[in-house]
């Protein structure tokens, strides 16, 4: 190993012990707040964990949960020897002393926490040796070790080694899809409208590289070469398959480049992604695609073709979902009429000419060389001074935080919009135009909507609705928490205080009028904001429905209420009653 190797190797495992720090922080020690910024003068912290103790050195505190530490980690034991340790026993440490889950699920945990860290190394290595990141491509696949609050961030159970060098975003994978072609009647379909569903269809036959000839009429459904090879031998495909009434065709046609969730592939000169169905365990869950997530994603679709006015007005771009498809099982009774290892959807990254949007989550990513966000390539040296760094981050909120306020004031719509689904233009360096893509996870202020847009709203999924309160929650976490706080911390960074950015993005949301003005009010009064416990929810089973935790509000920047029951309480964000 040389030294660029070691350095890299060091780097992997700070930023892994870090993530786990923040994380248990956020989750079992959200009090530790106040000790924290006391001591982020170089002064060690000790981090309860079980009957022992985490003594690390705060080398920069972050409002937003974001901190930075010391490379050296060492572990307390409870008879008062010290030692150093890494990530992986840190992972260890952790999950032994917490109550989530069981032996099992616990080891479970433990062992994909390991793998992460493991697969976090080598795309590391392997993004060391490429051009800084500065396109949207490129942003795509940088994200060697991806969510900062998630230990299993790099996990993805069921993909080999070979398997992540052919698929992965992050060793710069190319593909061609397999193609399922089926009769009409033996598939479901999800449209946002017949008209754009057409555009869509033709725009999918041509990447597949399928004559008409062979098509005959029949429906095409892209798949992923990996999951073909499971589709062939799924009990429900067999004996269609065996009889020609259903046919897996290629890999064919154009090639595919994969984006940063992994299962969604890009046709990039067709301006064509298709979100498809993944067995593999990406993070907490297999990704498949539901026919309730179809259905969810598609009366979202049509509720932001409903809102095209409000979205325009309130600032920002949606990218659009014409539909998606999935085959139908035979009728067995009790059974799921649907088969989610097919269900696909559609999505048009309709760009104007000459913008090339980057995904937030890989201009806040480390480069491996460096250490340092992606983002001080994209921007030059805007954060070398002080003065315009606050400027940076006010264009900022202007163009990102406060368009998807307007859009949630006018319309009651909550984007999803977390750091992996929201895209940025940059003129020069600067935040230009924000980019929203991915509608399974948007949530609906029922009445705001109604008000809104009475004429569609009985025709949409009731599954898209939440009470109020949950939609504005939904909005605290995946918009502030997630993404906002993620984008601020790292250009802190780059160019210092942190507590000053969080100031004058508040004066940019202060400055605002109209419908918008009582969530701003309520955004910046409130004492906590909600974040993910990612970590106790993947051990205790509840990856999809997880817990949340309650956080100190960056925007207040103020000591802790005098109650710690006030913020130390999980909460859940359940389904509202229709």
């Amino acid at each position: 190993m040389n030294q660029l190797d070691r350095t890299i190797a060091a780097m992997v495992d700070r930023l892994a012990c870090g993530r786990l720090i923040n994380t248990w922080l956020r989750e079992k020690h959200p009090e530790l707040a106040i000790t924290m910024a006391a001591k982020a003068d170089g002064s060690s912290c000790e981090i309860p964990v079980g009957n022992q103790s985490i003594v690390v050195v705060c080398k920069r505190y972050s409002l937003g949960g974001f901190h930075a530490w010391d490379e050296n980690v060492l572990l307390r034991e409870p008879k008062g020897s010290i030692r150093r340790i890494g990530p992986s026993e840190l992972a260890g440490i952790m999950l032994d002393s917490i109550e989530e889950g069981t032996p099992d699920t616990r080891r479970i945990a433990l062992d994909r926490i390991r793998r992460s860290i493991e697969i976090s190394h080598s795309q590391a290595a392997f993004q060391s040796n490429l051009e800084p990141v500065s396109t949207g491509e490129r942003a795509e696949r940088s994200l060697w070790l991806g969510h900062p609050f998630h230990p299993l961030a790099k996990s993805v159970a069921g993909f080999t080694p070979a398997d992540f060098r052919t698929y992965s975003p992050e060793r710069g994978a190319t593909f061609h899809l397999c193609w399922l072609l089926a009769e009409p009647d033996q598939v479901e379909n999800y449209l946002c409208s017949p008209e754009s569903m057409a555009r869509a269809d033709a725009l999918l036959a041509a990447v597949s590289g399928l004559s008409a000839t062979v098509i005959a009429g029949r429906i095409i459904i892209p798949c992923h070469p990996w999951q073909a090879e499971r589709l062939r031998d799924h009990p429900d495909l067999r004996s269609r398959l065996t009889s020609g009434t259903l046919r897996l065709l290629g890999p064919s046609g154009e090639a595919v480049t994969p984006t940063s969730s992994v299962r969604t592939v890009w046709f990039r000169e067709r301006g064509l992604c298709v979100k498809l169905p993944l067995e593999a365990r990406i993070t907490n869950f297999s990704r498949v695609n539901t026919a309730e997530q179809l259905s969810r994603s598609i009366a979202g679709a049509r509720a932001i073709a409903a809102a095209e006015r409000e979205v325009r007005a309130a600032g920002l771009t949606i990218l659009k979902e014409p539909g998606g498809r999935i085959l139908r099982k035979p009728p067995r009774e009790g059974a799921p009429q649907t088969c989610p290892e097919t269900g696909f959807l559609l999505r048009i990254n309709d760009f104007p000419d000459g913008v090339d949007p980057i995904v937030v989550a890989g201009f806040v990513e480390p480069n491996p060389r460096t250490g340092r966000p992606n983002l001080s390539t994209i921007a030059g040296g805007i954060f070398y001074e002080p003065q315009r760094a606050l400027e940076w981050i006010e264009t900022y909120a202007g163009i990102v935080l406060l368009p998807l306020i307007r859009l949630f004031a006018t319309t009651g719509i909550c984007l999803e919009a977390h750091a992996q689904n929201s895209l940025v233009a940059f003129e020069k360096g600067w935040p230009a135009r924000l980019f929203v893509r991915d509608l399974e996870g948007m949530a609906v202020d029922r009445e705001r909507f109604r008000r809104a847009h009475p004429e569609i709203i009985a025709d949409l999924d009731e599954a898209l609705f939440y009470d109020r309160d949950v939609a504005w929650r939904r909005f605290l976490y995946y918009c502030v928490v997630n993404h906002f706080a993620h984008v601020l911390s790292a250009v802190a960074e780059l160019s210092g205080d942190e507590a000053r950015l969080w100031e004058a993005s508040r004066h940019v949301l202060e400055k605002e009028a109209g419908p918008v003005r009582a969530l701003i009010d309520e955004l910046l009064s409130a004492a906590s904001l909600p974040a993910k416990a990612n970590l106790s929810s993947c051990v205790a089973g509840r990856g999809e429905n997880p817990d949340y935790v309650m956080i100190p509000n960056p925007f207040r920047a103020v000591r802790w209420p005098s109650s710690q029951s006030q913020v130390r309480g999980k909460i859940r964000f359940e389904k509202a009653p229709s």
